[in-house]
Order: structure tokens, then sequence, then C-alpha cells
């Protein structure tokens, strides 16, 4: 996917055709200084086939001779940093004098007699100039050749005097490219982070008076935006306050009158129809509260100065002595592990997000099983735990359980999917994440809620 960042697009259109320069520069650089370097050489070694030449004697049957004293010899091949080697054939391609085997030229001379060319001789690489002398119907051939080690040592020389100064300008145009971009961009830069650090509730229009013209008609959007959003959010806020005061009372208020009529005494008809009523208004509740709940566990619904730091344990401890009953009722053995471990948010998100917890446990956990809660503390991380045995969750499941109104297929009791909507809601209003896994038993399943220290709620 192709970078959307402004700087980024920038420094990829600047900066890549800096590189090729850069590039071209050294190529041409390499090949200056390996022209200057042949050329510079190519003439002294030349010059001491010369001198071999010179020494060279043709009498009348054709014979040749090389008159070379040791002393002259010795002098002639002596270099502080290459090896020398010469050749001398006479006109019917018989060895003269020199070093046997020196690779002779496959081309005709190009000028003068004379012709240069690169050979391999000893395993070495060799540049090789040599002389084509007129003998009768024949040609003397005399070869000179030495190793690379003082023309690689030019070339190097070369190279990276005009390599150094090109590359520091490269470096500096680099410099002040990235400079110049940031430069650029740091207005964009500042609103940038002045929306990171706003947090939810604030909503206030964006300053455009420092902003560049380019970028004012995105502000200009952007600002007719958050009066919308400001709008809307105060309308949840409203539905919600609303919605709870006028459900919640009615709804308690029928469960209330449904629980007197059974106490009354009548046909059996009406009682059973009174139990159904009582059921069916205890799930309205038991609903319309799940919504509420979820409605207010959403970033928009609660408000900053109900965060707080405050400890998992605690928030254990109380929902206890709700949530101990209701195990004891269904024999089902609720135990509970617990280490301080603090965290910053709502308390009462977190309470509802336990209580969700053990509702599910406990509904989907069959009689005489087995819950445990543990609170874990770490020096990044904190965790809530809660461990059941009972029929567990198929892992094909585990991505769908959090679903707002999904169930299982074949799942008994009566919920109505909204237990593990409302901790996950809560979760990521926290900055935690879920997991679902098995326990080390095999059976049941472990649901663990990861709170990261560093993480402050939405």
């Amino acid at each position: 996917m192709p970078s959307r960042s402004v700087r980024r697009r920038l420094l990829n259109w600047l900066l890549p055709p800096l590189v090729l320069l850069l590039a071209a520069g050294a190529a041409a650089a390499y090949l200056i200084a390996l022209r200057t370097a042949t050329t510079a050489y190519d003439r002294a070694l030349f010059d001491g086939v010369l001198a071999i030449a010179g020494q060279v004697r043709i009498d009348g049957s054709n014979q040749v001779t090389l008159n070379l004293p040791p002393i002259a010899q010795e002098v002639l091949l002596t270099d502080k940093y290459d090896r020398i080697y010469y050749l001398v054939r006479g006109p019917r391609g018989e060895f003269v004098a020199g070093h046997k085997g020196l690779p002779l030229p496959e081309a005709s001379p190009e000028e003068e007699n004379q012709i240069y060319y690169d050979a391999v001789f000893h395993g070495e690489k060799v540049r090789i100039a040599a002389l084509f002398m007129s003998a009768g119907a024949g040609q003397v051939r005399v070869l000179m050749a030495e190793t690379l080690v003082k023309r690689d040592k030019l070339i190097w020389e070369i190279l990276l005097g005009m390599l150094v100064p090109e590359i520091l300008l490269a470096i500096a145009t680099i410099g002040l490219v990235w400079l110049g971009v940031r430069l650029g961009l740091a207005p964009i830069e500042k609103l940038r982070k002045e929306i990171l650090d706003r947090s939810l509730h604030d909503l206030r229009p964006l300053p455009e008076d420092q902003a560049p013209l380019e970028v004012q008609p995105m502000i200009e959007a952007l600002n007719s935006l958050l009066t919308k959003l400001n709008a809307a959010m105060g309308a949840q806020q409203r539905f919600i306050s609303d919605a709870a005061h006028q459900l919640r009372t009615p709804l308690a208020g029928l469960q209330a009158q449904a629980d007197l009529a059974l106490q009354q005494k009548d046909t059996g008809e009406l009682h059973r129809t009174l139990q159904h009523l009582l059921a069916a208004t205890g799930r309205t509740v038991r609903l319309t509260n799940q919504l509420l709940t979820l409605a207010r566990a959403e970033p928009a619904g609660h408000l900053p100065d109900e965060i707080q730091s405050f400890d998992l344990s605690t928030i254990a401890q109380e929902c206890a002595h709700d949530w101990v009953p209701r195990a004891l009722a269904k024999e089902i053995d609720l135990g509970f592990e617990l280490e301080s471990a603090t965290i910053l948010g709502a308390p009462l998100l977190a309470r509802e997000l336990l209580a969700n917890l053990l509702d599910n446990a406990i509904r989907y956990t069959p009689p005489r099983g087995k819950i445990t809660v543990r609170t874990l503390a770490g020096s990044t991380h904190t965790a809530l735990e809660v461990e059941d045995n009972g029929s567990g969750i198929p892992a094909g499941e585990a991505g769908k359980v959090f679903e707002r109104f999904y169930r299982i297929k074949g799942s008994p009791g009566d919920g109505c999917g909204l237990g593990l909507a409302i901790v996950r809601e809560i979760a990521h209003t926290h900055g935690a994440t879920v997991e679902l896994k098995m326990p080390p038993s095999g059976q049941g399943t472990v649901v663990t809620v990861n709170f990261t220290l560093s993480k402050a709620p939405a």
C-alpha cells in the first residue's frame, strides 16, 4: 500500500534522484580514475619495452639475440609494488629471452607497432605492453608486463579524492532537504499533536490562524464535523440518562407487582401465568440493564471525572458478596485468588465487567462445578481472570461470542448474548484486551482481561 505521509512522499521524490546522481558521479569518477591510471602507467611500462628493444641484436641470418647485462636486467625488473616480467620472441616465434609463457597479443598492433592489453600470468592479472620490430620477413616481439598493484592504488586515491567531496556535498544536500521538508510540515505536525493530545470529550474547534493555507479547508471541514459530533454525543448522553430513569423504575415496579401476585392465594392457572410474567419481567429487566451497561461502556458513555486509580482485587471482593450466594445455590465452588493489581479506569465499569464474566460462568457451569477469579499484577500489565470448568467455547466460536446478541447454538439458559460484548466494550474503553483460552485441565474456559499500565482509558 503506498505511503500517505506527505513527508515520506516528498522525501521519496527528492532523495532517490540525489542517490542516483551520487551513484552516477561515483561511476564517472571511477572511469576517470581508471583511464588516468591506465594511461600514466602504460607509458611508463612502454618505456621499459623500448629499453629492452634497444638491446635486441639481429644478425645477417636473421638470428635475434638480447644483449642485456644482468645488472641492467635487475634494475629493469625491480619495482617497489609490482612484479615485472618480459619476453622477447624472434621472427619465427622462437624464444629469445625473458619469462616463458607470457601471453602474446591476440590482436594486431593498433599504431606505431605497439599494443597494450590485459592478461593473466602465474594466476595474477597483469597489464602488458608489446612492441613489434621488423626483422626481414618476420617481426620481433618485445613484451613487458607488470601486476596491477600500483594502478589499483592510484585508482583508489583518485576515486577517493573525487568522491569524498561529492559524498559530503550529497550528505549536506540530503540534510538540507530533510530539514526543509520538516520545517515546511511543522505547522501540520503541530496540528496533529494538538489533535492527538485531546481527550475524547474535548470537541472544541481547531485553531485555523496558524495552519497553512492549503490545510485550512480541511480544518474547516473537521471543525464542522466536531460541532456535529458534539451535538450527537450530547443527545446520546441525554438519551442514556432518560432511558435509565424511565425504564428501570417501571420495570422494577412491574417485577415487584408480579412477585406480590405470586404470594396471593388464587387458582393454579393464574399462578402459572404470574410465574411466566415474573420470568419475562426478570429477563426484560436484565436485558434493559445490560443494554444500558453496554451504552455506558462505550467511550462516549462515561465522564472523565469517573476515571480514577483503583485495585482490581477490591472490585473482586465487592463482587463476591453478590455472586457467592448465586454460586452456592447452584452448588458451584466459587473461589478467589487475589493479589493487589492497581489500574487507572472507571471502578463502576470494572465491576460491571467482572459481574458479566461471573454471570456467564455461573450460567454455563454445571452443578458442583468450579469457578476461580484471579487478579494478577506485573511490571507492565495487570490481569483479571475468570476460569470455569463448564462446557467451554468451541475454537470456531471464539471470535463470534464477543458480538452483540450472539449465542452459541444449543447453549443452555436464557441469556441474550450481551455479556461478553459488554466485557469487550469495557475492556476496549480501558485500553485492555480480552483473551479466551482452554484451562490446563482441558475442560471449560479461561477469560483473561489484560490491562496495560501505561494506557489510560479512552
